[in-house]
This record gives C-alpha cells, structure tokens and sequence, in this order.
C-alpha cells in the first residue's frame, strides 16, 4: 500500500492507521470534534484506492458506490470502536461488512511476456469494498484485536492499531496528536504555575 498522496487535494489522506480497513475510517478527520469527510465524492473515493494502492478503476464509482462504500466506512468504525470500548457491535453494521466481504475478489490475469496484468472483476469499486470489509474482519477477530486503540486526543478520536512492542501507543502518531498534547499540557502547566506565583505575590503584599 502506499501512503503518497500525489495531488495537493488529497495530501490530508492518510494511511498511517496500521491497516487497509482502518485507513478507511481515516478518511474521516477530527470525529472527536468537528468531523471533516475527505470522501466528499465518487471522485474522492477513487482517488482513496488509488492511492491504498488498489487496480486501477478505469472510470469514477457510481453514486450508489459511492454512498455504500461510505455506509461500509462507518459499520467499520462502529463496529471497532464498540470493541475498543468492550461493547457489542450494532448486528446491522456486522450485517453491511459482512455483505460487503462476500463480493468476490478480482483476480489476477497475467498477459503476453508477463509483460502487464489486468484484474477481472463483475464490479471494481465492490472487490475494493470487499478487501476492506475482509481486512475489517480479520483485525476484529484476530490477534491484533487487542491492539486497536482510539487517539487519546480529544478532537482527534482516530483509530489504530498498536504496533508499539508494549502496546502502550497512546496518540494515533506522536508527531501529530502525541505532540500537539504535550504542548498543551505544557501550556496548562505554564498556566497554572503564573496563577500560583500571581497567588503568591498578592498574599505577600496582604501580609
């Protein structure tokens, strides 16, 4: 999979959240605060698998598509984030991943010289759909279950798995969350030290 984004409109997709699936739940940013949709179009969903490194999808999906493959996005999220807060899932977003899993893969075609290779599929954008489903499935039900984790930061809420040796990664990436908390932490620390001095100072003067 690959994580550069060649168009300057679609640099704020990222593919840094440990998996196929969860990449896909990124695609929306801040849920913890004021979410902001990067799939704002069939376009935009095609940009996405391009860039997840899927086939090539000839054409833009369809409007249909476009709306499953966004109810697909948040059963997935749903769906986690109810493991992550040892909660059931809801049976409907199991039933929508589950439905979107059973779509057949494409398949690989190999051509003259092993020169080049086409990808046959009934529906590109649904075999997609699929291997984002199935990638759902397998890190719900596997041993990377009790690694998903929710960013600790409050704005930002995003999912991911925690591949820290300790499993003890806090911020879905310190050089995004876990920095921008520290240096509110220290400004609240800051803020609090000058009340204490501001304190000081005036009962010194009462004395």
């Amino acid at each position: 999979m690959t994580s550069g984004n060649s168009h300057p409109k679609y640099r704020r997709f990222r593919f840094d959240a440990g998996s196929l699936s969860l990449n896909f739940v990124a695609t929306v940013r801040h849920r913890g605060a004021e979410p902001r949709d990067l799939l704002t179009s069939p376009a935009a969903l095609r940009k996405w698998l391009h860039l997840a490194g899927f086939f090539p999808i000839d054409t833009s999906p369809s409007q249909n598509e476009y709306e499953e493959a966004v109810l697909l996005r948040e059963s997935i999220h749903a769906a986690i984030q109810s493991i992550i807060l040892d909660a059931q899932p809801e049976s409907g977003d199991i039933a929508r991943i589950n439905q979107a899993s059973a779509f057949p893969p494409a398949i690989p075609q190999l051509h003259a010289a092993a020169a080049s290779v086409t990808w046959e599929t009934d529906n590109p954008v649904k075999a997609c759909l699929a291997d984002i489903a199935r990638d759902a499935i397998t890190i719900m039900t596997g041993a990377e279950r009790n690694r998903l984790k929710r960013c600790e930061s409050g704005g930002c809420r995003m999912l991911f798995l925690d591949n820290s040796p300790a499993n003890r990664r806090r911020w879905c990436a310190m050089s995004i969350c876990g920095n921008r908390e520290k240096i509110r932490s220290h400004r609240q620390r800051k803020q609090l030290q000058n009340h204490d001095d501001q304190t000081a100072t005036r009962d010194k003067k009462l004395l």
